[in-house]
């Protein structure tokens, strides 16, 4: 065995991951003295957990206060396991002092996870007021992170909107004469309405043509000014909070995949019909949100948390008036829906916490990491190709290129 520093730390580490407790031990001890703290605490977070897998937790707890002593940039993993070997021997209120030093030294990224562990053990103990205040700072990402693409997405639509009242006449009414959530304008006609709405409603005839992007620019199209003012004001509410979940460039691609399966869905079920409006992708997001509430279980502020609540019971009045109402393109509607469940179902948040992965091992190790990107990345291409494969089997059913 070579006394080399950091080789006999990885054999020590190697034994105890092979459960060889006392074997690792031995090799570590010599290690705690190290002049290094970084060497040092690295050694008693180690022994720590050789020590508590072995039922000796006082013995795990004297390591890991020793690891936070030792300082060094593995300290706060020190204090941590020392919080929640506190927790589980019921002392609350030396495990939350313990989070506290935690909390002074660990990384950015771990501190909303500390947070909300101050949090849930300051409402265990009574102190309701400073509760809510970790559980504010623990969720402020949501508070603090700018929608900047919801933000964009709205202010699109509105400038859309208002151009083609300023070409083709204002529409005061809910739906402007058709449907709303991408209802049906005129049939089989693409041609009908403002040049900026003849040009971009989903229609079949137009996207056999060759006009692809009708597919995308349906959904920012909106044909009465209660029309965009219900999908904006939805997506006013659910669009920060799944931008937070999944980040501004994932976000982007759900909503705009969640829109493409509305138009899809429409050229496919009604291709005698031009539909337009952003129901689809709003659709998806409350699926997607119903979805990721539920398989997920995210860790949200209480006003988030209220809003994911809401999904499921507006799903199923949406789909009722959808059904209910004549003229409304229940295509559109269902469509961006499925998209937004099937990828909400596979794809876990990546930008915040989710219950598997808050849990950890005794020294702090993450037990279930986050989805490799070539998975994700793969499931992306799995809904871009179901649409892709929709379109073409909708074009070839239009009679000119069947």
């Amino acid at each position: 065995m070579t006394d080399e520093p950091r080789l006999r730390l990885a054999e020590g580490k190697r034994l105890l991951d092979s459960g060889e407790l006392d074997a690792a031990t031995r090799i570590l001890a010599p290690l705690t003295g190290h002049p290094d703290a970084d060497l040092a605490g690295e050694a008693w977070l180690a022994i720590g957990q050789a020590r508590y897998r072995a039922d000796d937790e006082p013995g795990a707890l004297v390591a890991w206060q020793n690891a936070a002593a030792a300082g060094g940039q593995v300290a706060w993993q020190g204090w941590r396991a020392v919080a929640e070997q506190q927790v589980r021997d019921g002392n609350l209120d030396e495990a939350i002092a313990a989070y506290r030093e935690a909390d002074r030294r660990a990384p950015a990224a771990e501190r909303g996870a500390i947070a909300n562990r101050i949090a849930w053990l300051l409402k265990e103990t009574g102190h309701d007021f400073a509760a809510r205040r970790h559980f504010n700072r623990a969720r402020g990402p949501y508070a603090g992170y700018a929608p900047y693409v919801t933000w964009a997405i709205i202010a699109i639509n509105v400038l859309v909107f208002v151009a083609d009242g300023l070409m083709g006449g204002f529409n005061l009414g809910l739906f402007g004469g058709g449907a709303g959530g991408g209802g049906p304008i005129t049939a089989g006609a693409c041609g009908a309405g403002s040049p900026i709405l003849s040009g971009g409603v989903i229609c079949a005839d137009g996207v056999a043509a060759g006009e692809w992007w009708r597919i995308f620019t349906s959904a920012f199209l909106h044909l009465g000014l209660l029309h965009i003012a219900f999908n904006m004001y939805a997506l006013y509410l659910f669009g920060p909070i799944l931008e937070q979940m999944y980040g501004h460039v994932e976000y982007f691609i759900l909503y705009m995949l969640c829109a493409a399966g509305g138009s899809v869905l429409t050229i496919l079920a009604a291709p005698d019909q031009a539909a337009a409006g952003a129901s689809g992708a709003i659709f998806g997001l409350f699926g997607l949100a119903f979805v990721v509430s539920r398989r997920h279980h995210v860790a949200t502020t209480r006003q988030a948390r209220a809003i994911l609540s809401q999904a499921g019971t507006l799903l199923v009045l949406n789909l009722v008036f959808t059904f209910a109402i004549p003229g409304i393109s229940w295509t559109g509607h269902v469509g961006g829906l499925l998209v937004g469940v099937m990828l909400g179902f596979l794809l876990p948040p990546q930008q915040v916490e989710t219950i598997s992965t808050m849990w950890r091992g005794p020294g702090g190790e993450r037990l279930r990491g986050q989805m490799p990107l070539a998975l994700r990345a793969s499931i992306y291409l799995f809904a871009i190709a179901l649409l892709a494969i929709g379109t073409y089997v909708a074009v070839l059913r239009v009679p000119s290129f069947g």
